[in-house]
């Protein structure tokens, strides 16, 4: 497994402290979670990162199933049941 923790993520999952990580298609509609990591090949990862997905990025769960569709940012994004199983997430933690 590689490890790609040196670059801005999306990432391979890493060991980080808080709460574990959980997989995005096991949430739903309305949950409001930060980016983690991905259990997902390279290509994904670089295709994520381009449509937004970075390390700690707030996303906000619009649909759940297929498509899985989020909103990151201003920007929603359909993703594949099978891409969202392969995206790790924790709960949004409010800071402040």
């Amino acid at each position: 497994m590689i490890d790609h923790a040196a670059i801005a993520a999306p990432t391979r999952a890493a060991k980080t402290s808080g709460p574990a990580p959980i997989r995005l298609s096991s949430l739903r509609a309305g949950a409001v979670v930060r980016f983690r990591g991905t259990e997902l090949d390279p290509a994904s990862c670089d295709l994520l990162r381009a449509l937004g997905l970075t390390r700690e990025c707030q996303l906000t769960l619009c649909k759940a199933g297929e498509p899985c569709i989020v909103q990151v940012r201003s920007t929603r994004i359909g993703l594949s049941g099978k891409v969202a199983d392969g995206i790790l997430v924790v709960p949004y933690a409010h800071e402040g």
